[in-house]
């Protein structure tokens, strides 16, 4: 019986991948979510979100959602509980929240992984 291979992957970095940053609906509701501050902070910042959503603003709540893809392979971060203004705003925290980042450790994570179970059928 033969040994199976080990395959090393190299890791990937961020000239290797494609990022893309979108923003989808916050699933957990606003209300009581949203800040928590004091009372009247937390009812001003509610309203707003509602106001504001009401006129179709999507960041006012809303998820982050940055995804690293290299060929079919693909990592994910998000933070979630988000409210902006605009989108572009709402797009940019990615940076702050360094989501690009942790979406290429997700995605290298996974490929390593996915090489580890591979070399079992190396011969």
């Amino acid at each position: 019986m033969s040994r199976a291979k080990h395959c090393k992957v190299r890791s990937l970095t961020a000239s290797d991948v494609e990022c893309t940053v979108r923003i989808e609906p916050e699933e957990i509701p606003f209300r009581g979510n949203a800040s928590a501050i004091d009372d009247e902070t937390d009812a001003e910042t509610e309203a707003w979100i509602a106001r504001e959503l009401s006129r179709g603003n999507d960041a006012a709540w809303c998820c982050v959602i940055v995804e690293a893809t290299w060929k079919s392979y693909s990592g994910v971060a998000s933070v979630g509980g988000c409210s902006y203004a605009t989108e572009a705003e709402a797009l940019a925290c990615a940076d702050d929240y360094g989501l690009q980042a942790e979406a290429l450790e997700d995605l290298n994570r996974s490929i390593a992984s996915i090489a580890a179970e591979l070399s079992e059928l190396a011969e």
